[in-house]
C-alpha cells in the first residue's frame, strides 16, 4: 500500500485564516459603527447648538420689535400731545419778496392762519397751493421753532405784454423775460411796456415760452435788445412790435409815428443798425421828416423815406 503524505499547509490558512478575516472584518464594522455613532452623535450637537441659537435671536429678534413698537407709541402719544399744546401754535409769521400778490391772498391759498400747529402744517402742500398762483414762480416756506412761519415768494417780472387774439384766450397776457407768458393782464395792473401784436394762436397761453424760432420768438428777441439799455432805443421807447405774416416784424416806436420794417430774421444785427441810423437821425433832427424805414429793403440797405412835401 502506498503511504498517505498529508501536503504542507501555508501559514494562515484553513481555519486560522478564516477566524482571522472574520476578526478582522468585526474589526472594521465595530469601527464603522463607532465611527457613524461618532457623527451622528456630532450632528445631533450642531443641531441643538443651531435650534438653540434660532431660538436665542428670535427671542432677541421679537424683543426688539417689541422695543421698537412701543417706542413708535410713545413718539405717536407725544406728537398727538404736543399737537394740541400751545407751546408749537403759530404766533409769528413773515410774507417776503411779494408785490404783485397780496399777503392775504399767498396765506389763503396756502391754507396758513395764526394759531395754526406748526407740528401737524404741511409745508410743501403749502407751496404747490400758493405756487399755483399765476403771478408766483416759486416759494418757501421755512418753520423757526417753536412759533414762527416764514414765507418767501418769488414773483414774475414782466418785460413785455402780448396780445392774444385766439377764441378762447384774447386778451393781454404778460411775459417774463425768458418768454414765459404767466398771467393775464387785469384791471388795475400795469400797462407800460411793449406789446406784441398779431399773435392769434397760442396753445395753452399761461406756461408758453415765447422762444426759438418764428415771428413771435424774432418779435421778442427785439425787445430783449432793447432791454439791455441802449439810450437810443430803450425799453421804454417801444410801443408795439407787430408780427405779420406777409411783412414780418413792425416796430412802432413811442414818441414817433412811422413804422419800422424789420423783416423776418438777422433781428440783432438790424438792431444795432437802426440805433445807429436813429442816432444819426436824431442829432441832425430829421425825425420829423421821416415816413417809414425799412431795414429789409435789401441785405445790408436801409431805405429811408420821407414824408413828402
Amino acid at each position: 500500500m502506498r503511504k498517505y503524505t498529508p501536503k504542507y499547509r501555508r501559514p494562515g490558512t484553513g481555519r486560522l485564516r478564516k477566524s482571522t478575516e472574520k476578526l478582522s472584518l468585526l474589526t472594521t464594522r465595530l469601527k464603522d459603527l463607532f465611527s457613524f455613532r461618532r457623527k451622528k452623535i456630532q450632528t445631533v450637537a450642531v443641531a441643538r447648538q443651531q435650534k438653540w441659537q434660532i431660538g436665542h435671536f428670535s427671542k432677541k429678534g421679537g424683543l426688539v420689535i417689541l422695543a421698537c413698537i412701543a417706542v413708535l407709541a410713545c413718539g405717536v402719544y407725544f406728537r398727538q400731545v404736543l399737537q394740541k399744546s400751545d407751546i408749537f401754535r403759530l404766533s409769528t409769521l413773515s410774507v417776503q419778496g411779494n408785490q404783485q400778490v397780496k399777503k392775504a391772498k399767498i396765506l389763503d391759498l396756502g391754507g396758513i392762519e395764526q394759531g395754526v400747529n406748526l407740528l401737524a402744517f404741511d409745508t410743501q402742500r403749502s407751496e404747490d397751493a400758493i405756487s399755483k398762483h399765476p403771478w408766483i414762480e416759486s416759494v418757501k416756506i421755512e418753520r423757526s421753532w417753536p412759533s414762527a412761519l416764514t414765507i418767501r415768494v418769488h414773483e414774475y417780472r414782466p418785460l413785455a405784454m402780448i396780445n392774444i387774439d385766439q377764441e378762447n384766450d384774447r386778451g393781454l397776457y404778460y411775459v417774463d423775460r425768458k418768454g414765459r407768458v404767466f398771467a393775464k393782464v387785469e384791471k388795475g395792473h400795469e400797462l407800460d411796456f411793449p406789446v406784441i401784436t398779431g399773435v392769434d394762436s397760442i396753445e395753452k397761453v399761461t406756461g408758453t415760452v415765447i422762444a426759438g424760432t418764428g415771428l413771435a420768438a424774432e418779435a421778442f428777441r427785439f425787445i430783449r435788445l432793447a432791454s439791455r439799455g441802449n439810450p437810443i432805443i430803450p425799453l421804454q421807447t417801444i410801443s408795439e412790435v407787430n408780427v405779420s405774416p406777409g411783412k414780418g416784424i413792425i416796430v412802432y416806436l413811442v414818441d414817433r409815428p412811422f413804422p419800422i420794417y424789420m423783416g423776418f430774421d438777422g433781428m440783432q444785427t438790424k438792431y444795432y443798425q437802426l440805433v445807429k441810423l436813429l442816432g444819426r437821425l436824431y442829432r441832425k433832427k430829421k425825425l420829423q421828416e421821416i415816413r417809414e424805414i425799412r431795414m429789409d429793403y435789401f441785405k445790408n440797405r436801409i431805405l429811408v423815406a420821407k414824408v413828402e412835401s
